[in-house]
């Protein structure tokens, strides 16, 4: 969570103008790198896979949904709609929501009882990878937590939602101590992996290491797998007050794709080999693509079964949809 006293309007970026930042170089273990390495000079995208248009503002959370999104991602089993979650101690369930931010269904996740909710995926469940789950990251750490906790579900019809579904409470310990984190993927064989959240120096205006993580299915220890060169932003008006930090993730594994949200720009990672473990992603080919205009941005969802992704403001609760224009 961020509070924010002074208004911004973050760039739109069209997909002509977005830009390459390479492949941050690295070695040994899977993912990674050296901490904040300087990014190659940006250049211009091939924009064929695929090409990214405009953002668009498509509506507006309501205040039935949650106080302060914290994380989202889209359903499997019912692609066009989206899981949104807040960060609020005790939350206990999620949202259901459109594309525009309209509300289909609050739905229970009995057993969940959250310190600090700040991220969501959808992937495959750890003892069935043909069925999907949905993970709610209770990650957030601004007081030293002992462990954090990702709950597990699986999917629910949502041309049906019930009004409570069953889920596992997964316990993790970060192998190197307290982490905070607000971004959360899932790979193939339903293991978590946390991306961290970078301290920032406020006397110095540094922002340390971004860490990457991966944790048994069916909790454990969360092994450090190495760092994530998030590059410095082009417009970087808020990483400069709180940081050039990770806020969310989305993974579209099919296709080998990442997407890195920070307060200022949405990164995308793209695997040059179809089979690569989705842990190596920094390793990958990036590239800048369209932000949003959405202040205070802690969220990115890949569209499932489409093209193009969302991203919200915790602030506002509005939602900008990026199509693809090919």
């Amino acid at each position: 969570m961020l509070v924010v006293t002074l208004a911004a309007v973050l760039p739109l970026v069209a997909c002509s103008d977005s830009t390459e930042t390479g492949s941050p170089s690295g070695g040994g273990t899977p993912g990674a790198t050296s901490a904040n390495p300087s990014p190659e000079e940006p250049r211009q995208p091939d924009c064929d896979s695929p090409c990214y248009g405009e953002a668009e503002n498509v509506g507006t959370l309501g205040d039935d949904t949650v106080v302060e999104v914290s994380g989202m991602a889209g359903s499997v089993r019912t692609p066009g709609l989206y899981y949104v979650v807040g960060d609020e101690p005790g939350t206990s369930e999620v949202a259901v929501v459109r594309a525009d931010g309209t509300l289909v269904a609050a739905i229970e996740l009995a057993g969940m009882d959250t310190e600090n909710a700040e991220a969501l995926a959808v992937g495959p469940c750890g003892d069935d990878p043909d069925t999907s789950c949905l993970y709610v990251g209770d990650i957030g750490d601004h007081v030293g937590r002992d462990h954090v906790v990702v709950y597990r579900a699986p999917e629910p019809d949502l041309d049906d939602p019930p009004g409570s579904v069953d889920a596992d409470a997964l316990e993790y310990r970060y192998e190197d101590g307290p982490t905070d984190a607000e971004a959360l993927l899932v790979d193939p064989d339903g293991r978590p992996l946390i991306v961290s959240k970078a301290p920032f120096d406020e006397d110095t205006g540094e922002t340390g290491s971004t860490r990457l993580y991966r944790g048994p299915a069916d909790g454990g220890e969360l092994a450090l797998l190495g760092e994530v060169a998030v590059p410095e932003p082009e417009n970087g008006f808020l990483a400069g007050l709180v940081g050039n930090v990770v806020t969310d993730a989305s993974a579209d594994l099919a296709a080998g794709r990442v997407l890195l949200r920070t307060y200022d720009e949405v990164l995308e990672y793209r695997s040059p080999d179809p089979g690569a473990d989705v842990a190596t992603f920094p390793d990958w080919p990036s590239r800048r693509v369209p932000p949003g205009n959405v202040l205070q941005a802690e969220t990115v969802a890949y569209v499932v079964g489409g093209c193009g992704y969302l991203t919200t403001s915790e602030l506002t609760g509005s939602v900008d949809a990026v199509g693809c224009t090919d």
